[in-house]
């Protein structure tokens, strides 16, 4: 049977690549939506389904897996084939033998595509991981790289490792008033190896502000023990500048010291990397024509690495995915309200 081609192939089902779906579905383009997760919302789902997002347009707050959700069903209006559980191995660029690119993966299944859209995140990901000792024998029971149910942590003592915005993120929700008057953990300590946060000067401030979690800075995890009654956790914390040590009792530890991204098979394609980003120019394109890169695999002169402006790296991927298959085409969609206001 001939295989089906598609006008654009989004390789990643994040909240960055289904705004790029949506925004196909905009221009009329046959879609295909792959990821090598069991279910759409990248990261977000995988990682932290249950954690508040700030920054995005019209939501105050809004939790992580309700924002898939709505994006998703955004998405779902582009009625795109989707394809789960497919880890891309190689994209095969446009050849005398073949006219359009072919994307194999690991499955030995087989697509092609007009044109592609890398919204890859952070790529194959792996929490980068501490070697303090104690640490590696108590995860996914008390020590935790991945967010478990926030009811997990529910009037327990939490350590916070870190200084990025998962740390401080994490610190600001399980510290926060809950409608009821409490907070979901009944402590929150949050210790980050330098004084210099990466995370959101707006979140560290509030936390800050609230008073409600115990901040040490310059501090590390020297190891892990359990306490002598074997209920909770002994953490010996040591000051990294003085060298002075103590004694701390905790019910989890939450570890967010980033993750170790994996892009073997865009380097494989041809595809012009700067460190660990894919290159791209003002249209969101790479140095292979019709091969488009959005989100945080990307970078550019004016990257920031946050959902909101990957969306817009969306949109425009989408559109000039459009004009790269007919160059009769205008990159500007139109209004929305034009589209469906009738």
């Amino acid at each position: 049977m001939e295989k089906k081609l598609y006008d654009i192939s989004v390789i990643g089902a994040g909240p960055v690549g289904l705004f790029a779906v949506f925004y196909a579905g905009m221009r009329q383009m046959s879609i295909n939506l792959i990821d090598s997760l069991d279910k759409v919302g990248g990261q977000l789902n995988a990682l932290y389904p249950e954690k508040y997002i700030y920054d995005m347009p019209g939501f105050p707050k809004v939790m992580a897996k309700d924002l898939v959700n709505s994006l998703w069903k955004q998405a779902e209006f582009a009625k795109p084939d989707l394809n789960l559980n497919k880890k891309v191995t190689k994209i095969h660029s446009p050849s005398e033998n073949k006219k359009y690119f072919t994307i194999a993966c690991d499955d030995g299944s087989e697509f092609e595509s007009k044109t592609v859209v890398l919204a890859l995140g952070m790529g194959a990901f792996q929490p980068r991981k501490l070697e303090a000792p104690g640490l590696l024998e108590r995860e996914t029971k008390t020590v935790h790289y991945f967010i478990k149910p926030l009811s997990t942590y529910q009037d327990q003592r939490i350590l916070v490792v870190g200084g990025g915005d998962s740390a401080a993120d994490w610190t600001h929700t399980l510290s926060e008033l809950q409608p009821n008057g409490k907070s979901i953990a009944k402590s929150v300590t949050l210790i980050h190896r330098t004084d210099k946060f990466a995370a959101h000067e707006a979140t560290i401030q509030a936390i800050r502000t609230a008073g409600k979690v115990d901040i040490h800075t310059h501090t590390e995890i020297k190891f892990v023990e359990n306490s002598a009654d074997n209920t909770s956790l002994n953490v010996q914390l040591v000051q990294n500048l003085t060298k002075e040590e103590s004694s701390h009792e905790f019910d989890h530890i939450i570890i967010c010291a980033g993750y170790l991204a994996k892009l073997d098979f865009v380097k494989e394609s041809g595809l012009q990397m700067q460190g660990n980003a894919i290159q791209v120019n003002d249209i969101m394109e790479t140095n292979i024509p019709g091969i488009f890169a959005i989100g945080d695999v990307c970078t550019h002169k004016a990257k920031l690495k946050l959902i909101a402006t990957g969306v817009g790296e969306a949109a425009i991927a989408a559109n000039f995915a459009k004009v790269h298959i007919d160059p009769t085409s205008k990159a500007f969609p139109g209004h929305s309200t034009s589209k469906f206001g009738h």
